[in-house]
C-alpha cells in the first residue's frame, strides 16, 4: 500500500529538517566567525540561524514531497520503450525514439478520452 500524502509530507519535513539543522549550522557558524556574534550572543545567534533554516528546509521539502507524490504513476520508463530488445547497426542497443514526457502525455490524453 502506498504511503499517503500526509505521510509523504512528515517525511519530505524531517528530511529538510535534517539538512535544514546542518545548513544553518555550518553558515551559522561561518557568520559567527566572520562578523562575531552581535549583540545576543554565540549559542543565541546559531540556534537562530539553525532554525530559521530548519524550518525553511523542512516546509519546501514538506511541499515537495507531496507534490512529487501526485504525479506518482504506476508506468515501468522500460515498459515504454518501444525500442527494447533492438540494436542499431553497430550491436548497440537503442535509445528512446520517443521522448518518455512525450509518451506519457499520450497516455494522459487517452485516458482523459475514455
Amino acid at each position: 500500500m502506498e504511503p499517503s500524502k500526509f505521510e509523504r509530507a512528515k517525511v519530505g519535513a524531517m528530511m529538510g529538517g535534517a539538512v535544514g539543522l546542518c545548513i544553518g549550522f555550518v553558515f551559522g557558524g561561518f557568520s559567527i566567525m566572520r562578523n562575531g556574534p552581535g549583540s545576543r550572543g554565540y549559542v543565541d545567534t546559531l540556534a537562530k540561524t539553525m532554525l530559521s533554516s530548519t524550518a525553511m528546509f523542512s516546509f519546501f521539502m514538506a511541499i515537495g514531497s507531496v507534490i512529487r507524490s501526485e504525479e506518482a504513476m504506476a508506468i515501468e520508463y522500460r515498459d515504454l520503450d518501444q525500442n527494447r530488445g533492438k540494436t542499431n547497426i553497430w550491436g548497440q542497443p537503442m535509445a528512446f525514439r520517443t521522448p518518455p514526457v512525450v509518451i506519457l502525455q499520450q497516455i494522459q490524453q487517452q485516458k482523459m478520452q475514455q
